[in-house]
């Protein structure tokens, strides 16, 4: 995986006032997510200021990070591609996604632990997001997958705004069709793809590269 980032980027407006907007809405215990998911959605709809991220990915499956501290509250581009779903995954910290173009599938899981079973998961709410829509996520009630579903719609390029780096976190992945659970250590960013097999052990590398971001704002890791 390739990467780069830059700690203490000078921000485009869009992106800037977004952080601005963040930074006041989760200055506390438990954050605004409605407020913040609108914020996200505004942005979003920003389609001709978003363009030149978007294709950065050419295409292809994967993320460019928009801005990437090294912590905190962190915005990223990403695209999955036709039939493409990640794997239900938490992140241990909040989670914000809209779509720019396209329809994205978010499914959110709910966690079933059975007296001396491993924990398993449940659907329980399965949605498909166009433009201006938004998805919210807190934990512990953040385990999801998201993506394309064949016959949904254009797979979308989205904007994933998290609270903070996932991978400084203890976290957890699934596999509904197996029943498999692994915890992912810190530092493991987990499986980029649904359709990729669930390694055997934590701190498994994922097949995810994440891509330059183009110019303005700053780059940074990012698995969403």
């Amino acid at each position: 995986m390739t990467s780069e980032r830059a700690d203490r980027p000078v921000l485009d407006a869009p992106i800037r006032a977004l952080f601005e907007r963040v930074a006041a809405l989760s200055d506390g215990r438990k954050p605004d997510l409605a407020a913040i998911g609108a914020a996200l959605v505004e942005l979003a709809a920003d389609v001709d200021y978003l363009t030149p991220w978007m294709r950065r990915l050419d295409g292809q499956s994967g993320a460019v990070p928009i801005h990437a501290p090294a912590r905190g509250p962190r915005l990223t581009v990403v695209h999955r591609s036709e039939g493409q779903m990640s794997a239900v995954h938490d992140h241990g910290t909040w989670v914000a996604i809209s779509p720019i173009v396209g329809v994205e599938t978010h499914r959110r899981w709910r966690v079933v632990r059975d007296d001396g079973a491993p924990p398993r998961v449940e659907l329980a709410d399965d949605r498909a997001l166009a433009r201006r829509d938004v998805a919210t996520l807190l934990p512990p009630d953040d385990v999801h997958d998201h993506g394309h579903l064949a016959g949904r719609g254009p797979a979308a390029h989205v904007l994933i705004l998290l609270g903070d780096q996932q991978t400084r976190f203890t976290r957890n992945e699934w596999d509904p069709a197996t029943g498999r659970h692994r915890v992912l250590v810190p530092g493991d960013g987990g499986r980029w793809l649904a359709s990729e097999p669930m390694p055997s052990e934590t701190g498994a590398p994922s097949s995810l590269a994440v891509r330059p971001a183009p110019g303005r704002a700053g780059s940074g890791r990012s698995r969403a």
